[in-house]
């Protein structure tokens, strides 16, 4: 297997989710988030919230999303598509879509992390690895950031060693 075909395996990952995901919705019904966005944050059909995440009430999620434990999701967050795992924070404002934000990373105010959702393409998602810091008002688009950066510039199509 070469490299491309081993960053395709995570595409996958968010596919998989999401289907998980609408299985509960038979199988597990209780695992899965709702609200309406007044007293909880607006939930939009199948999404986990672990329940030590703190989502705040503006917050528009799903469809296919994936919250873990201790994640801090602000004001006015859009997750569409995500996995995001433990102990992540996703400052105000910020969209997050067709993406996989890895552990104890942080996505700064009116910043995005996105993809097209392409699972054939080389680049089709982006991933976040350990420990990213995406900082306030940069844009990421179909890139793949290895553990332990900060991006303090927008980037698209980009491999971040």
């Amino acid at each position: 297997m070469d490299f491309w075909e081993q960053i395709k395996t995570p595409g996958m990952s968010l596919k998989c989710s999401g289907l998980y995901l609408a299985q509960f919705r038979y199988t597990s019904p209780d695992l899965l988030a709702g609200g309406d966005g007044t007293k909880s944050a607006s939930i939009v059909g199948d999404v986990y919230v672990h329940p030590s995440a703190k989502v705040h009430p503006t917050a528009k999620i799903g469809p296919n999303v994936s919250i873990s434990a201790n994640v801090r999701i602000g004001a006015g967050v859009r997750l569409i598509g995500c996995i995001i795992l433990d102990d992540v924070e996703v400052q105000e404002n910020a969209v997050v879509i067709n993406s996989i934000v890895g552990w104890k990373s942080s996505i700064g105010k009116w910043s995005r992390v996105q993809a097209d959702g392409d699972y054939n393409a080389k680049l089709g998602i982006t991933i976040l690895g350990e420990a990213v810091i995406v900082e306030d008002e940069v844009v990421v688009v179909n890139s793949i950031v290895l553990p332990n950066k900060t991006l303090n510039v927008s980037v698209q199509d980009e491999i971040i060693l």
